[in-house]
């Protein structure tokens, strides 16, 4: 099984040097989410909780990510 790869680590390298303009779905970027944003998916899921939208951009991702980090704690 050791010549077998995971799709969480085929979508990796696609995400990583794809075109920022492109839209991602948020079940891809939760995959690959710690090789791409640098967070855990738990992160990346509390950022998105509220939102409506499928397909993010990586920009707004990040923005969405750092916000979700930035906020204090109550």
């Amino acid at each position: 099984m050791a010549g077998k790869k995971s799709r969480a680590s085929d979508a990796v390298p696609a995400l990583a040097a794809a075109d920022v303009s492109t839209g991602y779905r948020v079940e891809e970027l939760l995959a690959c989410s710690e090789a791409v944003l640098g967070v855990k998916p738990e992160i990346l899921a509390g950022a998105m909780l509220g939102r409506e939208r499928k397909l993010l951009q990586m920009g707004e991702a990040k923005r969405l990510v750092d916000q979700f980090l930035r906020k204090k704690v109550l």
